[in-house]
């Protein structure tokens, strides 16, 4: 094992291997899991400030990415925070990237943003197993699958223990955000509804059967990604570009960056209508590129997908899943609103990328408040 142990782990095309323990090994013992996650990220949302929360999300996964720029490594986006799996030779980069995050996080963003961060082989050596296995979403795009508990037990004890966090030093280098882009409009809704879903369960068959019954009365994962080209429109708002500029720049350079992003934008527009050419790809394949690349299903020990519904399909699957819930079989959170928002780390134009998909107004972390009061009180029935 090595730090190409991510790198040499053969991806599955089919999501619904994902519930398959045979597609799970064992994550190498030598490497670290980190953990980001805003505190007070409902409160956050509740002001409006959704757009910042998943920003600063998605700058936690490129700032270490950028920092173990010659090895691959997985991630997982949870919306207001993300889980990061680097191995021991590049430990001390990745937390010294992670804390120059939580300093622009709390200087520019006024957010606390914790990081902490635990061994594989401390959680291995008090009986907690990190299975980790590998979906093919494209050529461009292969994601990390989580399953047996381990993801979740070491999340609660990261941020339950404070000795496995990490204060601000006084002296702080600047992260590199090289890759993070969001210059997308709010993606509306190619249906009446757009949702986000959390579902846990202890039982990998009831996601299957969840998936199942999604494939037959909803569609298939390309009809229920709210991601879709016709709706895939690039963002001339000032305000909404400012929000990647705030990441990358200060002060008046802030102000010059938003403005070639609007610049860029429309040479996006050009490029994408006129379909301009590349050596083996043009700009008029960009869009289906982007669906492509998304992660709007994913499992990190919870099923975690953003979703494109009709009204009545969506209270049919809460119907579904309240009756599984009251057998004890899973518990679930919720969150609807009606259109999109997707945030991009974009390391080759026509290349490596991946594109994190969340619902507006709140996502993954308003629908994560239902499901810990499921969880709680389960947990004490």
């Amino acid at each position: 094992m090595s730090q190409d142990f991510w790198k040499n782990i053969v991806a599955y095309k089919d999501f619904n291997s994902s519930f398959d323990i045979k597609a799970y090994t064992p994550f190498d013992p030598t490497w670290h899991l980190f953990v980001a996650d805003i505190q007070s990220s409902t409160q956050a949302i509740k002001e409006g400030r959704y757009k910042d929360v998943n920003m600063i999300g998605a700058m936690s996964i490129v700032a270490v990415l950028n920092v173990c720029d010659d090895v691959e490594i997985p991630f997982v986006f949870g919306g207001d925070g993300a889980s990061i799996l680097v191995p021991n030779a590049y430990f001390e980069q990745a937390k010294l990237a992670l804390l120059g995050t939580k300093a622009k996080s709390e200087q520019d963003f006024n957010l606390h943003l914790r990081i902490g961060s635990i061994s594989v082989q401390e959680l291995n050596d008090i009986g907690i197993d990190l299975l980790v296995s590998k979906h093919e979403i494209s050529k461009d795009y292969k994601q990390a699958s989580f399953f047996g508990g381990g993801m979740s037990k070491a999340d609660e004890i990261i941020k339950n223990n404070p000795n496995y966090c990490y204060d601000m030093p006084k002296n702080i280098l600047e992260a590199n955000f090289t890759g993070l882009e969001c210059r997308w409009q709010d993606i509306p809704s190619p249906k009446e509804e757009t949702i986000s879903l959390l579902v846990a369960s202890d039982d990998a068959n009831e996601y299957k059967e969840l998936v199942a019954y999604m494939a037959k009365n909803i569609g298939s994962d390309q009809q229920r990604n709210p991601v879709q080209e016709k709706k895939l429109q690039l963002s001339f708002s000032f305000s909404q570009l400012a929000h990647e500029a705030k990441a990358k720049a200060q002060g008046f350079e802030r102000f010059i960056l938003t403005k070639k992003l609007w610049l860029a934008n429309i040479l996006g527009i050009i490029l994408i209508k006129l379909d301009a050419k590349l050596e083996d790809s043009s700009w008029g394949e960009y869009k289906k590129q982007v669906t492509q690349t998304t992660d709007a299903e994913k499992l990190d020990d919870t099923l975690r997908m953003t979703l494109a519904v009709d009204s009545k399909d969506r209270r049919n699957l809460e119907t579904y899943l309240n009756d599984k819930h009251q057998q004890g079989k899973l518990c679930y959170g919720i969150h609807i609103t009606n259109r999109a928002l997707m945030t991009c780390l974009v390391f080759e134009r026509m290349g490596s990328q991946v594109h994190f998909v969340d619902a507006a107004d709140g996502g993954y972390a308003m629908a994560a408040v239902g499901l810990k009061q499921q969880l709680k009180a389960q947990k004490y029935l």
